[in-house]
């Protein structure tokens, strides 16, 4: 399929060209000495924490990542391809809070954080098990990165996200995940996740995240460098000059990873969207986000790296009309502009705030249709259908024909919650509405739930560590 685009050639070589001069001219502050330390040995010029970035040094290190990269599942069929002309849709990220239309809207726990693991594994057209789903709020904040990787590696066998609140929580999911899976060359080889790392906008990045970047790319890990620049208030209001900010945030932090380990696997991770001016807040459910996601997507094709953006982004506080036609227009634009990597595909509310069960089925079945939508057409005899509509010829039907036998399954998407029957049927099923409908569905996934088989010396081997680090 075609990738949409916003910009022309010469459009994204501008944006480029002004990037580098706020690198080299403007600069990013680094708040963490060790990362300093690096850039300048590397060629970088430093005033205390500022780091100005030479071109050349930005372009060759750039050059140095990978255009693809392959994350891992316990389950090989669950491998995921990230870059090329790939697709990999990821749920909620983030979220401190959760709903549900039975109990309403409460601070999120543990057990929501397991239910959106098994959600996410039940899913036909999830790629990859989410972070930080909703977070668990009733653990120890010490603790939490540690029973989350555990739970995701228990609950789902496929490729998951890595904890990335800093140095320590990146060092500790390196360490949990190389018990399960061979020890950390063998991950090196074969990552089994992926962690976002965020700059501090606009221009910077604090300790905690630049702690974490060094210690992955020691690693060899993939990371997304992600920068959520907003226009109007932490970036430039128009959207080019927001772009701007958000693509030196971003290719100053990928510039880090190659230095301390080139070929490290990145994804250039753009998020950036607008204040809605009136309420001084960050809106995700606007056009000018959707502008940003094509625009990342060309940047990123730019670089020849693997991109990320878009989602099922939402400022709507219920999975209610407002909610569905932002979050289409956000994730069909990530599909088809060519973004290769949509975090929070599934279950966002209230601008990243809260994460709901209805809506992350009602995404779910989103990401169904985006997925058919990017699947394509092919240009075929069998699909012309020629020779079938001389057979059929005017005032005739196509409803019995062999050909739609043969074709149907394959030809059209089949959603799974949408009501499309007459309206005498709908009333005689219960009238339900679609949340509604959502809320019967995602019950039944978790009641039905099965376990992936996760090796008895493997589960053991996570809560000895969790149990010596931090008690039973």
């Amino acid at each position: 399929m075609r990738h949409f685009e916003y910009f022309s050639q010469e459009e994204v070589q501008r944006v480029h060209e002004a990037s580098l001069k706020v690198l080299e001219e403007t600069g990013l502050d680094f708040g963490y000495e060790p990362a300093v330390a690096v850039l300048r040995e590397a060629g970088c010029r430093v005033e205390g924490k500022r780091v100005f970035f030479p071109p050349k040094l930005v372009e060759e290190m750039i050059a140095k990542a990978p255009a693809e990269f392959t994350l891992y599942g316990r389950n090989p069929d669950k491998n995921v391809v990230i870059g090329g002309d790939n697709i990999a849709y990821i749920p909620c990220y983030g979220s401190p809070i959760v709903t549900d239309l039975d109990r309403g809207r409460r601070e999120s726990i543990f057990e929501d954080y397991k239910n959106f693991v098994k959600l996410s594994y039940a899913s036909k057209v999830l790629d990859i098990t989410g972070g930080m789903m909703a977070e668990p709020g009733d653990l120890p904040n010490d603790r939490r990165n540690a029973e989350m990787m555990y739970a995701s590696m228990k609950y789902s066998d496929k490729p998951f996200m890595g904890g990335a609140t800093n140095g320590a929580a990146a060092k500790e999911t390196i360490e949990m995940a190389s018990l399960v899976f061979g020890g950390e060359q063998e991950l090196a080889k074969k990552p089994r996740f992926i962690s976002i790392l965020c700059s501090l906008t606009p221009l910077s990045y604090d300790e905690s995240m630049l702690g974490a970047i060094m210690e992955y790319a020691r690693a060899g890990m993939p990371q997304l460098i992600s920068s959520l620049s907003i226009a109007g208030a932490t970036a430039p209001v128009t959207m080019e000059g927001t772009l701007v900010v958000q693509n030196a945030e971003i290719l100053a932090g990928i510039v880090l990873t190659q230095i301390i380990r080139p070929g490290t696997p990145v994804v250039y991770s753009g998020s950036s969207s607008n204040a809605a001016m009136r309420y001084g807040t960050l809106s995700i459910g606007s056009p000018e986000n959707a502008v940003n996601v094509a625009a990342t997507a060309q940047m990123a094709r730019f670089y020849s790296l693997p991109c990320r953006g878009g989602g099922t982004l939402t400022d709507s506080k219920s999975p209610d009309a407002q909610a569905g036609l932002e979050s289409m227009m956000s994730h069909l634009m990530a599909t088809v502009a060519g973004v290769n990597f949509v975090l929070h595909s599934a279950g966002i509310l209230e601008g990243y705030l809260v994460s709901s069960y209805e809506k992350f089925i009602i995404d779910d079945e989103i990401c169904g249709m985006c997925k058919r939508i990017k699947k394509g057409e092919q240009i075929t005899a069998e699909n012309l259908a020629i020779d079938v509509i001389d057979q059929v010829g005017p005032g005739g039907e196509y409803l019995t024909n062999a050909h739609t036998f043969r074709n149907f399954r394959q030809s059209f998407y089949q959603p799974e919650m949408e009501s499309r029957e007459n309206y005498d049927t709908w009333k005689k099923n219960g009238s339900l509405t679609y949340d509604q409908v959502a809320n019967r569905k995602w019950k039944e996934i978790l009641e039905k739930y099965v376990e992936p088989s996760l090796p008895e010396e493997s589960e053991k081997a996570l809560q000895d560590y969790i149990a010596d680090k931090y008690g039973r």
